[in-house]
This record gives C-alpha cells, structure tokens and sequence, in this order.
C-alpha cells in the first residue's frame, strides 16, 4: 500500500520542454458535464494554437462547426497523447486539464501542457488560497522563399484554445499579424471547490513571435588549443531541411578545443558563434533555419568524443 502524496503549497517548479509533459499538482478534479449542459460561457482558455496562413485567406474558418454563436474546430487526440486540429497545421502552445487518476482522490488530478515552440517554460505557485500556473515560449519565423497564393505573402492567426468540462479541447479563431516580432500574453483566472474551500486559481500563456534572418549554410570551423584549424565542414539550408529527426552528426577531430559556427545569413552577412565542449569531449549546439514558409526549424547540432580535449 503506498501512501498518497500532498502538494507542498510552498513548491515552486520550473519546467523546460517541446513536448507533452504531465505534472502532478494540486489542481480541482475535472467533473464531466453531459454534452447538454455544456455552454461555451463555462469553458476555460487554456493557450494559443498558432497558424500560419496565406494573407489572401481570410474565410480558412468557413467549414468549421457552430458552438454557441461561435464557429470552432475541434480537437483530436492521437495515440502519442498529442492532439491535431483536422486539416489545420500550427504550433500549440496551450494546457490541457486532466482528470484524477484516483476518482477518491482530488489531489491526484494532473496538468499537461502541448507546446510546438521553443524555449518553453512552465512555472507553478500554489499557496493555500489556489494555484497559479504559467507557460511561456517562443515562435521563430522569418521570411518566406515561396510565394503565397494571392501574391499577398502570410500571415499569422492567433487561435484561442479551450477546455470543455468534459475535458475535450476545441480552437477559435483569433487575432491576425502579419510582420514583425510581437508578443501575446493573456491571463485567465477561475475559482473552484475542493472539500468545502474556495480556490482562486489562474492561467497564464506568453507567447514571443521573433523574427530571425534566413541561413543559406552554416560552416563549422574545429580549432585546437592554439586555434590551429583542424576540420572545416559546411551545413547548407537544402541539407539542414532534409534531416528526418533535426539532428546533424558533426564528425569531430581529435583534439578540438572549441567549435567557432559561421552563419552565413541571406541578407545580412554572417554571423559567428563559438560551441565549447562538454565534460565528455563532445560538443552540442542548436541552429535555426527556416523552411519555405518562412517558419523556424531547430536543428541540433552533436558530436561523438573520439579523442578531443574536454
């Protein structure tokens, strides 16, 4: 028999990640609500589902369902626990409420958060008057190499996620962008019952939109202790797209003492950063290029210690 475990309500917890990542905090169980009772005034905002669309597209919403006086697209869970939007590609970045794993036991209710961006960060603060929970990310995107129909370029539609009692997700759309960097950040709170006390709990999301040049190619220069060149390879843009998992294998020579990256930027020139080796020998980075839509791809770059310095 194993002994339930109580939230510490001073526990503050960071949380990095890009993918489905479940934590078991003191949340108010999920009840389930029969599909009649369910009201779009009741369901809560959980985060943003980010679209990147042809500005020419204005109506890409017309085929969707009317919930209420507003038109939704539902959500759909796949076997990897990750859910789609049918027929609509984007980057999530939204929270998802579950119920407990013990129905006797509201403190074994879970939160997950899907997250299609970088940088993600979660923070949870939970006092003895509620918890407050709070998710963060960035979007990199820049220009794009293919036309778009219309000849208008693209823009970007921020689709508002929410939660039904019943635990089923669902997007609106939202507020459209169409250059630039810019930031979205809303907040929502809520209050709840658990055992005959009132919580006030809250919600937020920031999502950070960042520009970033296009890289035609990237060029690893591997240098000695005394700077002396012993490799030289090249990444182009064609290259870097093509990985199947975003990761490139760097062959590293023995003794390199330090990698210095060249980005060699489509309109801006180049650009040099310097990757240091980790305790092992190897040496890990991450890169940024952007497909034919102009949306960021992360490519990881690692290498193997095959004799190298640390």
């Amino acid at each position: 028999m194993t002994a339930k475990r109580r939230p510490d309500r001073r526990l503050l917890i960071p949380a990095t990640g890009i993918a489905l990542v479940l934590l078991l905090i003191l949340l108010r169980p999920v009840s389930l609500a029969r599909p009649e009772a369910q009201n779009p005034a009741q369901d809560r905002w959980v985060g943003y589902y980010m679209v990147l669309l042809p500005t020419a597209d204005y109506d890409f919403d017309q085929e969707w369902e009317t919930y209420g006086n507003t038109k939704i697209l539902n959500a759909k869970r796949q076997s990897n626990g990750r859910y789609v939007f049918t027929d609509l590609e984007g980057k999530a970045l939204f929270f998802e409420f579950l119920p407990p794993t013990d129905p006797e036991d509201p403190y074994s209710a879970t939160v997950a958060f899907q997250s299609g961006v970088a940088e993600v960060v979660h923070n949870i603060h939970i006092t003895d008057t509620g918890s407050t929970h709070s998710l963060s990310g960035k979007l990199y995107w820049g220009a794009a190499t293919t036309p778009a129909p219309g000849g208008l370029g693209y823009h970007w539609t921020a689709c508002q996620v929410y939660q039904r009692e019943d635990g089923s997700l669902y997007l609106t759309r939202g507020q459209s962008y169409g250059s630039g960097g810019f930031i979205l950040q809303q907040e929502t709170q809520y209050t709840s019952t658990i055992n005959g006390a009132t919580q006030h709990d809250a919600l937020s999301v920031e999502l950070c939109m960042e520009m970033i040049p296009r890289l035609e190619s990237c060029t690893f220069f591997q240098l000695d202790e005394n700077g002396v060149l012993l490799n030289q390879t090249t990444l182009t843009e064609a290259e870097a797209l093509a990985l199947t998992d975003g990761s490139y294998q760097l062959p590293l020579a023995e003794g390199t003492a330090c990698i210095l990256i060249r980005q060699d930027e489509e309109r801006d020139g180049q650009t040099y950063t310097t990757l240091s080796p980790q305790p092992d020998g190897s040496f890990t980075g991450e890169l940024w290029f952007l497909d034919e839509e102009g949306i960021g791809c992360p490519v990881a770059v690692q290498t193997q210690n095959t004799g190298g310095s640390a």
